[in-house]
């Protein structure tokens, strides 16, 4: 590192502690204004927030504010900032640079509202880790026996009636072997809370599983539909076949396609079946009530057995659990720790707690539980806590 780069990485530091006079402070707004500044303060900020895991000592709100009004005016398009005295918000605004050796992805944690909670007993409170799920899953075969797909060698896993069973990487597909004679066998992949998987179905379609997550299918497809069952989430890209229908059954409904990409998500301890389309056309139906989605739509079955329709849908944010985030919407807490509970396979305890906060951010699947319970803390009304595989939600103690 260069005498140059030594020098801003302790002027930031220092203006993160919010330690600068106002002639640093100029300086230090004059240097963030410079592209060449992103990766010294993605370094500087990672060790912030991150490096010290004993510590909760974080940026002032004053800091944070001044960091997060630079951030903005370099994301194209500009980001609206909405503060609402009546809910606090996390949000995280992401800042990607090009540069020589790749590309960054700078990400700042800011919190409206009351400043962050400052506590000594930090190490106390998180007296173990958890580390975010991986790539694992279940295979029951027609037979039902069980392997895991995590601890299994690549290559032919099993021959299912006149399909065969392959493991490649973290994908699991099911091959032809003898076309002519189509003899059907069930099989069923499943993820456990902290596991995620993909796999190819015999028509060609690609579907990826979310944490706790069961899917069941048969070795070959036959006649004139395609249909699997599905219990938790799952993203699917349809092979398509016009002559052949393909329809996902869920909590007494279903979704029918020909050839189109969606998500459904139908978890037990959530409110809805959710059903959200980004392209193509699907129906999906629910007793005598039915209703076609178009892109950037979601089907919503509430528990009345009413199917309600939401435009406007962030698909990024639906989509974010596949592509490796954490991603809350207008999320309460029990929808936060919800998710939690599934991707760190963790149990969650509240004691005393208020449910009316509602959370809007995106955090990476790869961060820590301490790393992730950690930035739902600068919101200042929340402090967290992890005993074993448990989660403890705890008010603010001010």
């Amino acid at each position: 590192m260069t005498q140059s780069e030594l020098y801003y990485r302790a002027l930031l530091t220092k203006f993160l502690d919010n330690r600068c006079d106002p002639e640093e402070l100029e300086e230090v707004m004059d240097f963030l204004a410079a592209d060449e500044s992103n990766v010294l303060l993605l370094s500087v900020m990672q060790q912030d927030f991150f490096d010290s895991s004993n510590s909760c000592e974080d940026m002032s709100n004053e800091s944070s504010g001044r960091v997060l009004s630079v951030l903005l005016q370099k994301i194209e398009p500009p980001v609206a900032v909405t503060i609402n005295s009546n809910r606090k918000y996390l949000m995280i605004a992401a800042v990607v640079a090009a540069i020589t050796v790749g590309i960054f992805f700078l990400t700042l944690y800011f919190w409206t509202g009351q400043a962050p909670v400052k506590n000594k007993s930090c190490a106390q409170r998180f007296k173990n880790d958890v580390q975010p799920g991986t790539n694992k899953a279940t295979l029951t075969l027609g037979d039902g026996t069980k392997v895991d797909l995590d601890d299994a060698q690549n290559g032919t896993l099993a021959k299912q009636g006149n399909t065969a069973v392959v493991k490649a990487g973290n994908k699991l597909s099911y091959n032809s072997i003898n076309a002519t004679d189509e003899q059907v066998v069930f099989n069923t992949v499943s993820t456990p809370r902290g596991g995620q998987y993909q796999l190819q179905l015999p028509d060609g379609t690609m579907v990826w599983l979310n944490a706790a997550t069961v899917l069941k299918f048969p070795t070959v497809f036959t006649g004139k539909e395609r249909r699997v069952e599905i219990k938790g989430e799952a993203y699917f890209e349809v092979a398509q076949n016009r002559s052949a229908p393909f329809i996902v059954s869920v909590n007494n409904s279903e979704v029918q396609v020909l050839g189109t990409r969606f998500n459904v998500m139908a978890y037990n301890d959530e409110a809805s079946v959710k059903t959200t389309l980004l392209d193509g056309a699907v129906k999906f139906k629910s007793g005598v009530d039915s209703s076609i989605l178009k892109p950037g739509q979601q089907s919503e079955l509430l528990q009345t057995g009413k199917i309600r329709i939401n435009t406007g849908i962030d698909i990024d944010a639906v989509m974010a659990w596949k592509n490796g985030a954490l991603s809350f919407n207008n999320a309460d807490l029990k929808e936060v720790m919800r998710s939690l509970s599934r991707w760190y396979d963790v149990d969650v305890e509240y004691q005393n707690v208020s449910f009316n906060q509602t959370f809007i951010g995106e955090l990476p699947k790869s961060l820590t539980l301490i790393e992730v319970l950690k930035a739902l803390e600068l919101t200042g009304n929340l402090r967290f806590g992890i005993e074993g595989k448990k989660i403890i939600v705890l008010p603010d103690p001010k």
